[in-house]
């Protein structure tokens, strides 16, 4: 079971700096493609290529490791108004919505990964890319945030940050 842990945050964090390190790639090659092109000279279309694949990729490998530090879009508000139990198992129901879309959408991407590879589909742009080598990246990324909003729920956490955790035991003590 250790070992299994160890293999899935090792899998996490590698995704979470591939991102890192693809939004840094896409950046010098923006530069040195309005560099070029403002030198007259025509620069390649492998970069166009390469900065559309980085944002198709780099949400799908930054994904689960955000969720896992917290640092996912929620909107506290509704949340801010209920008190401490019903805050909590209102978190709960939202910890299973989460599992549950990031399943559906894991489970689909599965399926057009499949459908991709087994109709040897190409995305035809400056070279052709196997279709199913982009989209592998949707099953993985949602399944792995489904486990971490699951994390979430059966340990009882809640899925904001600290901030946020702080503003609602203010809020407690107040009202």
């Amino acid at each position: 079971m250790r070992f299994l842990q160890k293999t899935y945050l090792a899998v996490l964090h590698g995704m979470a700096v591939l991102a890192g390190a693809m939004m840094v790639a896409m950046m010098a090659a923006i530069v040195i493609d309005v560099a070029l092109r403002t030198a007259g000279t025509q620069s390649s279309a492998h970069i166009f290529s390469f900065t559309e694949y980085g944002l198709l990729l780099i949400p799908l490998l930054g994904a689960p490791w955000l969720v896992r530090e917290k640092g996912h879009v929620y909107v506290e508000i509704f949340l801010m108004l209920l008190r401490p139990g019903a805050r909590k198992a209102a978190m709960q129901v939202i910890a299973l919505a989460c599992v549950a879309v990031c399943v559906v959408l894991a489970w689909f991407g599965g399926e057009i990964t499949v459908h991709n590879y087994l109709l040897a589909d190409k995305d035809v742009r400056s070279f052709d890319m196997p279709r199913w080598i982009l989209m592998a990246f949707m099953p993985l990324s949602f399944g792995m945030m489904a486990m971490e909003f699951l994390r979430f729920f059966v340990r009882g956490e809640s899925l904001f940050g600290v901030g946020v955790e702080h503003v609602a035991r203010e809020l407690d003590k107040d009202g």
